[in-house]
C-alpha cells in the first residue's frame, strides 16, 4: 500500500513539474464578430468545471490598454514607471508599458503559477497551434477549423492534452 502511495506521489510531482509547467498553448483567429471571444469564454467555463487552470491572452492591433487616464496607475506610467502594479481586494494587475512577443509572454506566465491551457485570441505567430473560426484565410500551423461543433472542439482539446502527458 505504501508503494502505491509513493507512485501516486511521484506521478503527482511529475504532473505538477512537467505537464502543468508546460501548458497546452492554442491560438484562436477569425474575422471580427466570428465568435472568438464567446468560444473562448465557453471553453474556459467548461474546462474550469473539469478542474483545469486556464490562462487567456488577448492580442490586438489596436492602440488600447486597460489603464484609465487620470487614475493613479496611469499617472505612474505617464511619469515613466515601466511596470505598474495595482493590488486591490479583488485582483492584482501588472501593467508593463511595452509590447511583448508571445514567446516572452508565455515565459512570464510560468512565473505566475501552473496552468493547463493558454488560449490566445488574435494570434499571428507561426509557431503557435491555431484554431480558425469562420471564412478567413488559413494561417500557418492551423490545427483545426471550428465549424460550430463544440463537442468536437472539446474532444480535440482533451486529446491534445492527453498527448502532451
Amino acid at each position: 500500500m505504501i508503494l502505491v502511495k509513493q507512485n501516486i506521489y511521484v506521478f503527482t510531482a511529475y504532473y505538477t513539474l512537467i505537464i502543468m509547467k508546460n501548458p497546452i498553448v492554442l491560438g484562436f483567429y477569425g474575422k471580427s464578430g466570428s465568435g472568438k471571444t464567446s468560444l473562448i469564454i465557453k471553453l474556459i467555463k467548461k474546462l474550469n468545471k473539469e478542474g483545469y487552470n486556464i490562462v487567456t491572452v488577448k492580442i490586438t492591433d489596436k492602440n488600447i490598454g486597460i489603464d484609465n487616464k487620470g487614475k493613479d496607475t496611469w499617472k505612474y506610467s505617464k511619469a515613466g514607471s515601466k511596470l505598474t502594479i495595482l493590488s486591490s481586494p479583488v485582483e492584482t494587475d501588472f501593467m508593463i508599458k511595452q509590447n511583448k512577443s508571445i514567446n516572452k509572454i508565455l515565459k512570464q506566465i510560468h512565473n505566475f503559477g501552473s496552468y493547463d491551457f493558454v488560449f490566445i485570441e488574435g494570434v499571428h505567430d507561426k509557431k503557435t497551434k491555431k484554431i480558425r473560426l469562420g471564412d478567413i484565410k488559413e494561417r500557418e500551423n492551423t490545427v483545426l477549423s471550428y465549424k460550430g461543433d463544440f463537442d468536437i472542439l472539446m474532444q480535440f482539446i482533451k486529446k491534445t492534452r492527453m498527448c502532451k502527458k
